[in-house]
C-alpha cells in the first residue's frame, strides 16, 4: 500500500494507484446496494401483482398456472 493525498485527505492507494476505500465508504456502498436490491424486489412484486390482476380479469387463476 502507498500513502497519498486525495481531496485534501491522507489516503491509502494500491500499487496500481487505485484508492483503497475506508470502512465507512465500504459500509455506505453495501447499504446502497441493499437499498437497490430492496427497490428491485419491490418493483418485481408490484409487476407480479399487476400481471396477476390482468390474468384474473381474463378469468385465469394465476395460482393454477
Amino acid at each position: 500500500l502507498y500513502l497519498g493525498v486525495e481531496q485534501g485527505f491522507l489516503r491509502f492507494f494500491t500499487p496500481e494507484g487505485k484508492l483503497v476505500p475506508r470502512p465507512e465508504e465500504i459500509a455506505e456502498q453495501a447499504e446502497e446496494k441493499a437499498e437497490q436490491a430492496t427497490h428491485r424486489a419491490e418493483q418485481a412484486e408490484e409487476r407480479a401483482e399487476r400481471l396477476a390482476a390482468k390474468l384474473r380479469s381474463l378469468n385465469i387463476d394465476p395460482e393454477t398456472i
